[in-house]
């Protein structure tokens, strides 16, 4: 692995780091905007904090490898063997679960896979409303 690739995560944890530091000066805030967090700085610190976190993800997206994947060109001959049937490859399955809020909307490659991230987006709703009924109850 090149070091270059750990260049973008290095920034974003130094500007985690001040950003929090700028927090605990008074120069920098961290607020929740619907389920968003946000910074808000007020001064240097918390700027150059801001700063670092932008330029963290931006270093870690060019840092990505872009590659496309080979073709290989084979030029027509003469009458070709009898052909094999190729070995099956097993297909890959994906599916992920994103939440909008407290809702959570499912995709997958197929239906096993769909279903299988339903379970989980309905699994990982549940305890989030645990999770908040135990923190207001709690509260209380």
């Amino acid at each position: 692995m090149r070091p270059i690739r750990l260049l973008g995560p290095a920034l974003f944890v130094a500007g985690i780091a001040v950003v929090a530091v700028a927090i605990a000066r008074g120069e920098a805030s961290l607020l929740i905007v619907l389920v968003f967090p946000v910074v808000q700085a007020t001064g240097g610190l918390g700027a150059l904090g801001v700063l670092l976190l932008v330029a963290g993800f931006v270093a870690s997206f060019f840092a990505l490898p872009f590659r496309a994947e080979p073709v290989a060109v084979v030029p027509p001959t003469g009458p070709s063997p009898p052909a094999q049937a190729p070995a099956a490859t097993p297909s890959r399955r994906w599916g992920g679960v994103v939440f909008l809020g407290p809702i959570p909307i499912v995709f997958g490659s197929d239906a096993r896979m769909t279903r299988t991230m339903l379970l989980l987006g309905i699994v990982l709703f549940l305890a989030l409303l645990a999770l908040t009924l135990i923190v207001v109850f709690l509260a209380i």
